[in-house]
């Protein structure tokens, strides 16, 4: 009984809040990416057709070679990597979690039916630690433009004024690619805590830190997704929030959920050495395919670094 407590939560979840909503499709792709260790590792990247509705399940049966279990409800191995506690005598807590445009799915895999253009991670990653990563960077720009089943939250990119310049290019770069509910503004963070809209967040660690949301989440740590700390120099953390690697200087792009249950992210660019917050923030509107599948990113000269850091 334990095991099913703790192991079927996202599962379960599908029984009280049901389906995702069924599209009147045309022809169009989805991208499905099969990953491990919290992004460290692509194992399996296909672009498919798709011309009906069809569930994650179906999408992912069809295409890859997979074993379910508890009825077929519950992925247990995808292209031969089994689940380290179902069925296992020596049971280790690593399994398949999925994410739909960068949000951590709350129904079945049965349950969720794509639009063209989503991006599906299905990531092999241990599940022991307390901490909670419920939003991931690696489908942008699709997490703010075809968003979490149907819902498409406005945006907002609240940026320091050193990088009006950066953020005024990445809502361009956004605005092309079919975002029409953004806003651009300065660093105040009035809207921070609003679960119902997605903010970007540009600056200097000495500068964004200061504002209260931020400070709040950043003290919750690990429990909150994020796996970095800055005191002079920036550390990275791996997945059960330890100390894993420390730089002199350096930039994160990482991305949280507001609030448990809510839709609306946010995502912080920042660091302490102003070139490599630059380096970044162009990343994301000159090569964002850098990022593709990644959890949470580290900056430095150039070099992008997965986070949480194995």
């Amino acid at each position: 009984m334990k095991k099913v407590i703790l192991f079927l939560l996202i599962i379960s979840i599908s029984t009280l809040m049901g389906c995702s909503k069924k599209y009147d499709l045309e022809d169009g792709s989805v991208n499905f990416i099969i990953s491990r260790d919290f992004g460290a590792e692509e194992l399996d990247n296909k672009t498919i057709e798709i011309s009906e509705d069809l569930s994650v399940i179906e999408v992912l049966e069809g295409n890859f070679d997979v074993k379910t279990a508890y009825g077929g409800g519950f992925i247990n191995s995808i292209n031969g990597l089994k689940s380290g506690f179902t069925g296992m005598k020596d049971k280790k807590k690593v399994d398949w979690f999925y994410y739909v445009n960068g949000m951590l799915a709350h129904v079945g895999a049965g349950e969720y039916y794509l639009k063209p253009d989503d991006i599906v991670i299905w990531d092999y990653h241990d599940w022991s630690s307390s901490s909670y990563i419920s939003s991931i960077i690696g489908a942008y720009p699709r997490n703010f433009i075809n968003g979490y089943e149907e819902d498409n939250l406005k945006t907002e990119i609240i940026y320091s004024k050193d990088y009006g310049d950066e953020g005024n290019k990445l809502l361009d770069y956004l605005k092309e690619r079919g975002l029409k509910a953004i806003e651009i503004e300065g660093l105040n963070g009035e809207e921070l805590e609003n679960g119902q809209v997605n903010s970007i967040v540009i600056g200097t660690w000495d500068d964004i830190s200061g504002l209260s949301y931020i400070k709040d989440i950043y003290e919750a740590g690990k429990r909150s997704g994020l796996f970095f700390r800055f005191d002079k120099e920036l550390q990275v953390l791996n997945y059960m929030g330890d100390g894993s690697k420390e730089y002199e200087r350096g930039a994160v792009i990482t991305s949280i959920t507001k609030e448990y249950g809510s839709k609306g992210t946010l995502w912080l660019i920042t660091g302490n050495d102003e070139r490599d917050i630059e380096r970044a923030i162009k990343l994301l509107y000159e090569e964002p395919e850098k990022i593709k599948g990644k959890f949470s990113v580290i900056v430095r000269d150039g070099e992008v670094m997965n986070v949480p850091h194995n």
